[in-house]
């Protein structure tokens, strides 16, 4: 009886360390089912201007917890925030007449791959397929943001032209119209502009690859041929407002 106790408290003891190990080394993911609607955490409010290069930013109405993630500066950007409590973090300025605000939505699906990213107002923001995932539709545009892992051994660049490229070019009559390599968030980043065809209609899509800590953030926006011009500066807006959280 006494070695058969034993046993089971060694077995014990060994599923323990079993289960505490997968615990610490799997990521926790706290993501909604698919088609879940999301809301937003608080708005960005960009503000033309001549130069394109000195475009401003407010941000307001910030979930005082996601409040020190929205006070950052770049080069191209002047970015002003204010908090739930009315308390200046970057200066204040009033949107003008032809000011555009944006919704603001977090998603913490994944550990180390916590992002930000801002749709226009009349946007229908739901959680994707996958953990860390987005969807948004609005303006005759379907968007979507994924998280993809990229090896150790390479980066976002070496990706989109061993990977992600020769993947596109299987869509039916695919045709580049332009790629770059860019910065998003002070991020390496690299954007693809084609057209293609699904069953019933010309399409044109733009995809951006934004490397980050752990994995990468993949926007993409696609819509009728003839519409895509018509939405060029929102998509704009969009990429800008993209933030990797927690960094």
């Amino acid at each position: 009886m006494d070695k058969i106790r034993l046993l089971i408290l060694v077995m014990g003891f060994i599923v323990i360390i079993v289960f505490s190990i997968y615990s610490f080394i799997e990521p926790t993911s706290s993501s909604q089912p698919e088609g879940t609607k999301i809301n937003p955490i608080g708005q960005i409010t960009i503000t033309p201007s001549p130069d394109k290069n000195q475009n401003s930013y407010s941000v307001k109405n910030v979930t005082t917890s996601l409040l020190k993630s929205y006070e950052w500066d770049t080069v191209s950007l002047l970015l002003f925030g204010t908090n739930p409590l009315g308390q200046v973090a970057h200066g204040t300025s009033g949107p003008s007449s032809s000011s555009t605000v944006m919704d603001i939505f977090a998603n913490k699906d994944l550990p180390e791959n916590y992002y930000s990213i801002a749709f226009p107002q009349n946007a229908a923001v739901t959680h994707g397929k996958n953990p860390g995932s987005f969807v948004a539709k609005f303006q005759n545009v379907i968007s979507s943001v994924e998280l993809q892992d990229i090896p150790d051994d390479t980066n976002v660049n070496l990706y989109v032209l061993t990977v992600a490229k020769p993947n596109l070019k299987m869509l039916q009559d695919y045709k580049e119209l332009s790629s770059n390599q860019i910065k998003i968030d002070d991020n390496r980043a690299y954007d693809i502009k084609y057209t293609w065809s699904n069953s019933t209609e010309r399409l044109e899509s733009l995809k951006t690859f934004i490397e980050g800590q752990d994995q990468a953030a993949i926007v993409t926006f696609s819509s009728p041929l003839q519409d895509f011009n018509k939405v060029n500066s929102t998509l704009d807006s969009v990429l800008d407002s993209f933030k990797w959280l927690g960094k």
